[in-house]
């Protein structure tokens, strides 16, 4: 999310250059200053500054204009949507639908700039639908979006990263044997061993690359909500033997972008796994696992660490075990108590995580 606050930093400044540079020539002072927009976390209406400004920008004298102007809609969009401005959010993305049909700087291919503009705002649109419990509408944008895909002759059929959200709508809609058609499908495309790629420019026209591992997390949850205890027990065994066994073979020389088997949460699918247990009634196989994840350093834990923390202290408590639960609880009560902002996660209601 950050790197959306950096580039709409980026986006003001030139901005401000350029209207100060005009403000030159008729002896104006400018009236933006460049202190950050939706720092340190985004609140309510925290853009309202930046919207103000483009709002009054002069139109586009060029294609450079034009492409800067059409990436300042996205990126206000795109933070009114962080700050789950969601009805905002909505009218910037489509304004900025609408600014990229103005063909008149898209002077290389017209259709082409704006086809890609056109997915990727749709992707956008999708992901406000599928936070809202709209999932019709998400379903439609993404429908829009393979369209654009298909007509710009992509190999493969659609994105994984787009597959695991039509799922998600899919799930919302009822349609849920359907989606696991789907998700069968996926599970045998994701690489588990794979190299993660560089980090992309936060406007990079495709969608954000899909990590295996989170995808394989997502789907298991989605087995135990269909009372599939076992297989989803079974996935997250193979996917934790598959991270370990990537990262025992991985070269001394970091690779660029590193393996998706080093990035998240190390102890996540152990986690898991013990709190399937614990719905289970299997208090033996879950303990090690929870408390293999409290060897790990804090830094390392995120926001998992009092989760496991609680499960633990049920399962002190259950065995009678009361100091220890207690103070298990207090650990666990004093992360809860810090106030962090959460990233939105759009499939959270129809694929989320077992948290």
């Amino acid at each position: 999310m950050k790197k959306w606050i950096v580039y709409s930093l980026v986006l003001l400044l030139a901005f401000d250059r350029a209207q100060a540079a005009e403000n030159t020539k008729n002896n104006q002072k400018t009236q933006f200053d460049d202190s950050p927009v939706c720092e340190p976390v985004p609140v309510s209406k925290c853009w309202k500054r930046f919207g103000d400004y483009l709002q009054k920008a002069k139109p586009p004298a060029s294609e450079r204009e034009f492409g800067d102007q059409l990436v300042a809609y996205v990126t206000l969009a795109k933070l009114a949507y962080w700050a789950r401005d969601f009805s905002d959010a909505k009218k910037f993305n489509l304004l900025a639908l609408k600014f990229s049909k103005q063909t008149k700087f898209a002077v290389r291919d017209a259709d082409m700039s704006a086809s890609l503009f056109g997915a990727m705002i749709n992707i956008n649109l999708a992901n406000l639908a599928l936070s809202k419990h709209e999932y019709a509408e998400a379903l439609g944008y993404l429908d829009q979006y393979s369209f654009i895909w298909e007509k710009l002759s992509k190999p493969d059929g659609e994105p994984d990263e787009l597959v695991l959200m039509r799922c998600a709508a899919l799930i919302g809609m009822q349609r849920g044997s359907e989606a696991e058609i789907l998700l069968e499908q996926l599970l045998k495309k994701l690489n588990f061993s794979g190299q993660a790629p560089w980090e992309a420019s936060p406007l990079m026209l495709v969608l954000e690359p899909l990590n295996p591992y989170e995808a394989g997390r997502r789907i298991a949850a989605h087995f135990i909500r269909d009372g599939k205890h076992e297989k989803a027990l079974a996935l997250l065994q193979s996917m934790e033997q598959k991270r370990t066994e990537t990262i025992s073979q991985m070269p001394e020389e970091p690779m660029p972008g590193g393996y998706w088997a080093t990035l998240g949460e190390p102890t996540a699918l152990l986690d898991d796994q013990a709190a399937i247990y614990l719905k289970l009634g299997r208090d033996a196989e879950a303990e090690p696992l929870l408390r293999a994840s409290l060897l790990v350093p804090e830094k390392k834990s995120g926001k998992k660490l009092p989760l496991v923390l609680t499960r633990l202290a049920e399962l002190s408590r259950r065995k009678g075990q009361i100091a220890e639960a207690d103070a298990l609880m207090l650990r666990a009560k004093a992360f809860l108590r810090q106030e962090q902002w959460e990233k939105i996660d759009p499939l959270a209601q129809t694929l989320g995580y077992l948290d």
